[in-house]
């Protein structure tokens, strides 16, 4: 059983606890049991807080948390931050910062709460004698959650790191919080923790868009590792509205019972449905990411693991739940690969089976994508070339095409980065992805983000309507999309001033790769390659025309689309140079006639 700790802030200490009656209807209100039945530790200290005692024999308790090594450190890094991702979707969105006034008549509250935050920060025998108070009152071992209001927040924060080393923090929730406040950090560093502690699950600090206590402003400058979250209180700094708003409630019923849906939601899949082409390019992405952790080693497989198991959690949920909305029907192999929230970071994640349906020619577009991917993506993670060369290997085998054709990949995938990227520049860009995200915010965000009805050509431009083609253009638009939806269209996207010259050769780089592949495999070139760069070529060319004759030499715009131009211009030298496209070399065909009109 959790047990909850309550820090008061100041004045009498609510000696008629009208904050537990507060807090106790809102937990029933979001869902879950009130306080009855669990343990409630809410010392009061208005006393102490008012005197400041001048006895030197009483020591601050001492700090009990351990010294952790820097990989533990990021152990618990992202442990803590997997806990606070999760919450931040279940408490929704802060309330936008609003003009809400702070009238006069709040300032004696706020110089009352800040000096005396001040006395207890700077005042040794305060400070001691209320540390050791509350921690009187504390179980040994076992679990609790925190609430700390007002300057009890500033308490709850001194005692993270000097509670018994058996007791675990589940969460603390802090409310109504001065612990931003600069003069509270002067000549002191007591409230300075820029690191997560090891026996602190998740800290969320709620603040009100009025609350002039809070300065307000959170706390993320102090403490970088708590989720700030604005609410709509107002001017109200009391505890029990505090307590009575949502995310409050439900931070704090979610620390002492858990999640309101213990397990990921039950779907119904339909076994006999195969997997369309979205579906199977997720499959091959999570196949490629599963690769690449196989191979990588110690921390940095860790980390990998860690940072792939949270995107396979969200871009699944996420594609099942528009699924759900539209009434598709789900195949039981995307069931499959669900992930759960809180799968233990020592379980492995579920595989996708093996893809043995496609053919080399309906395979390139798909590894292309692929090969210029960040497969983990937000999360950068460098991955060495060699480690991509055996995942690429291993996952043609999986695809029953031979791993000769993951070879082939990386050999062209590198061939094109060196033709479009400046020599000193092009190993930067290979392992790292700059731009491509293209299976997880790519085949997926376009079919997820196209309006409704569209198909094809229309639903690539829907979702780059609706996502922007500044940032994500080289997650949207994969090398497929281009050659099949119309180079016109797709080229204008790309030429416009919303979407970087990272994003124009990115896609160069895939469409060039696709072609490179193409030609070690032996198979028929795809003649939508050289028109899709032919008019990126011509777009640019035209924008900066236009432009140079009324800016300056050196305007950034104009130097944009000239790196765009580039781009395009280096990828089309080196098909000519290896004859990728027929027709195109300076070269007679051997044995023919010149052509003659």
């Amino acid at each position: 059983m959790v047990s909850l700790l309550y820090l008061h802030g100041v004045g009498n200490g609510d000696p008629r606890d009208a904050w537990r009656r507060a807090l106790d209807k809102a937990l029933q209100d979001v869902g879950y049991p009130g306080l009855d039945g669990v343990e409630v530790i809410a010392p009061k200290y208005p006393d102490v807080l008012r005197t400041d005692i001048a006895d030197r024999t009483l020591r601050i308790p001492p700090v009990t948390t351990p010294r952790l090594s820097a990989e533990e450190q990021r152990g618990v890094r992202r442990r803590v931050e997997r806990a606070t991702a999760e919450l931040e979707k279940i408490l929704g969105e802060p309330v936008p910062a609003s003009p809400v006034g702070v009238t006069d008549s709040l300032a004696p509250i706020v110089l009352r709460v800040l000096r005396q935050a001040h006395n207890y920060v700077t005042k040794p025998g305060i400070r001691a004698r209320t540390l050791r108070m509350v921690l009187d009152e504390l179980p040994e071992e076992g679990e609790i959650v925190i609430v700390g209001h007002s300057l009890g927040s500033i308490i709850a924060i001194d005692l993270l790191r000097r509670l018994p080393p058996k007791l675990t923090v589940v969460g603390l929730v802090t409310m109504g919080s001065p612990a931003a406040h600069p003069n509270l950090h002067e000549d002191s560093d007591r409230l300075e923790m820029k690191s997560p502690v090891d026996h602190v699950g998740w800290w969320v600090n709620v603040w009100s868009n009025g609350d002039a206590v809070t300065g307000l402003r959170g706390i993320w400058r102090h403490f970088p590792w708590a989720l700030d979250l604005q609410v709509g209180l107002g001017l109200d700094h009391r505890t029990t509205t505090y307590l009575r708003s949502k995310p409050v409630a439900t931070a704090i019923g979610r620390g002492l019972f858990g999640s309101l849906t213990k397990e990921i939601a039950r779907v119904e899949g339909t076994p006999d449905v195969a997997l369309n082409s979205l579906e199977v390019r997720l499959a091959l992405w999570l196949a490629y990411a599963q690769f690449l952790r196989d191979h990588l080693k110690g921390a940095t497989q860790e980390r990998f693991g860690a940072a792939l198991r949270v995107v396979q959690h969200e871009v699944l949920e996420r594609v099942i739940e528009n699924y759900q909305h539209d009434g598709v029907r789900i195949p039981q192999q995307l069931l499959d690969l669900r992930v759960s929230p809180d799968l233990p970071s020592d379980q492995d994640l579920p595989r996708p089976k093996p893809l043995t349906q496609l053919s080399k020619e309906e395979a390139v577009l798909a590894l292309v994508a692929l090969a210029t991917a960040n497969p983990v993506r937000p999360y950068e993670i460098d991955v060495p070339d060699d480690v991509r060369r055996q995942a690429f290997h291993d996952l043609t085998v999986w695809m029953g095409l031979g791993g000769g054709l993951g070879e082939n990949l990386h050999i062209a995938m590198q061939s094109a980065s060196k033709a479009v990227y400046p020599v000193d520049q092009w190993k930067l860009w290979v392992g790292i992805g700059i731009g491509a995200a293209v299976l997880v915010a790519g085949p997926i965000g376009l079919a997820l983000a196209a309006p409704a009805g569209l198909a094809g050509g229309a639903a690539i431009i829907g979702a780059l309507s609706a996502f922007g083609p500044g940032g994500m253009v080289g997650g949207l638009v994969t090398a497929g999309a281009i050659t099949t939806t119309g180079a016109g269209t797709i080229a204008a996207t790309l030429v416009s001033s919303s979407s970087t010259a990272e994003d124009v050769e990115v896609t160069v780089i895939q469409l060039l790769t696709a072609a490179i592949l193409r030609s070690r495999e032996g198979l028929e070139q795809d003649l939508g390659v050289w028109l899709a760069m032919s008019e990126i070529q011509r777009q640019t060319g035209r924008e900066v025309a236009r432009l140079a004759a009324y800016s300056d030499e050196k305007a950034p715009g104009v130097e944009a689309l000239r790196r765009k131009a580039r781009a395009a211009d280096r990828a089309m030298a080196y098909m000519v140079k290896n004859r990728l496209v027929e027709g195109l070399t300076d070269e007679e065909p051997k044995g023919e006639e010149p052509f003659e009109e």
